[in-house]
């Protein structure tokens, strides 16, 4: 009688797997790709785009103090824990509700942003001139020592190759257990703070701190170089590249470019003054950025100027774009600001101190950026 039961279960169940096999239904196990806001500027391609309608109001939900300033832009894992950097040297993991996960002290100033690994690590650097991946629970899995400070926020390929830069002059990439792979070496040995954005044909795009701007092949062979800046001051915006492999980076010169992949400037628009902002791309081809002379600007893709807004202060924060084409950016006035898709203020949220951390846009809307008050803030409706 049980072996009968047991036969007549059997045959449902494998019936049941034929039905939804010849449905083509397939499982899959959930990945960091998943995630809201996996890395620095969201994804590869460094968009700043999210899929998500972003907070209507400038309601706090909380805010989560730590020890000392936050310029590092923060990231969400699956389960909705938030990491950051901090200039106190911490690693710092906190809850949706905001209370604190757990922290992991470095020894040295981190302004890295982290990236979530398809295992569910945490990759970031330090100025201890250490890049760390860091598990879930907030143990170390390994850290690679290069030879200078690590400003630049890592990005983690489809490949699970991590890229990042260092201010020794190389760009790194490992595997996702530490091992080195290839290291491209700059002629000029400037630091790269810029995080390196990946093309849909995986090209790696990143900034010489000294006006460079450089492309890779998968490999970290040269494609091409095209200095955009001068030798003298330091670069910081990260590029962005679209879905035609057109990349866009701002430059200390005022500039923000955009270059056609084979490394030929397509147009370049004048904001005069520092742009170290890291530009976003919409859909449409729009690219927003901040810069220095206190406005954020809305650019078409044909260079024609959409909209620009003016706040109170220089900006270094690179803006989040939410489904609806609301901009979410910091100023060095102490203000987020949230501004429609037609350039005009929908709400403000004013904390303490100067914002350079980008913003985030979780799931459910919630903005996540930190301040130079020592404090990370979740605005929500």
């Amino acid at each position: 009688m049980f072996t009968k039961t047991f036969l007549k279960i059997f045959n449902v169940l494998l019936a049941t797997l034929v039905l939804v096999a010849g449905l083509g239904v397939h499982f899959s196990i959930a990945n960091s790709a998943d995630s809201p806001w996996q890395m620095f500027r969201h994804d590869l391609r460094h968009t700043g785009i999210s899929p998500f309608k972003g907070a209507q109001t400038n309601k706090l939900k909380w805010k989560f103090e730590v020890e000392k300033r936050i310029t590092s832009s923060p990231a969400i894992g699956l389960d909705g824990t938030i990491y950051f950097g901090s200039v106190d040297g911490k690693l710092y993991a906190v809850s949706s509700e905001g209370k604190l996960v757990w922290t992991f002290q470095t020894g040295g100033e981190v302004t890295s942003s982290p990236a979530i690994g398809p295992d569910g690590k945490i990759y970031f650097g330090s100025r201890d001139k250490k890049l760390y991946a860091i598990s879930s629970d907030g143990s170390l899995k390994w850290a690679y020592e290069t030879e200078g400070e690590i400003y630049s926020s890592p990005t983690i390929g489809k490949d699970n190759t991590v890229y990042f830069g260092s201010a020794d002059g190389n760009l790194y990439a490992t595997d996702i257990n530490g091992n080195l792979k290839w290291n491209y070496t700059n002629k000029i040995y400037s630091s790269i703070s810029s995080s390196p954005s990946i093309g849909d044909d995986g090209s790696i795009y990143f900034l010489i701190s000294k006006g460079i701007i450089c492309a890779l092949n998968r490999d970290g062979t040269l494609r091409w170089n095209l200095r955009i800046g001068s030798n003298v001051y330091q670069s910081f915006s990260s590029p962005a590249v679209d879905k035609d492999g057109v990349v866009y980076v701002g430059s200390e010169n005022g500039l923000v470019y955009a270059i056609n992949p084979d490394g030929e400037i397509r147009w370049r628009v004048n904001s005069g003054k520092t742009v170290q902002s890291s530009p976003a791309i919409d859909s449409d081809g729009t690219v927003y950025f901040g810069s220095y002379n206190k406005e954020v600007y809305a650019i078409n893709a044909d260079c024609t100027l959409k909209w620009n807004f003016k706040t109170h202060g220089w900006i270094e924060s690179s803006p989040a774009v939410d489904s609806e084409g609301t901009v979410y950016i910091g100023s060095s006035d102490g203000t987020l600001y949230a501004i429609d898709s037609k350039g005009e203020l929908k709400w403000k949220y004013q904390t303490e101190g100067w914002i350079e951390s980008s913003p985030l846009i979780g799931s459910d809307g919630t903005i996540y950026f930190g301040s130079n008050d020592n404090h990370l803030y979740a605005i929500g409706n």
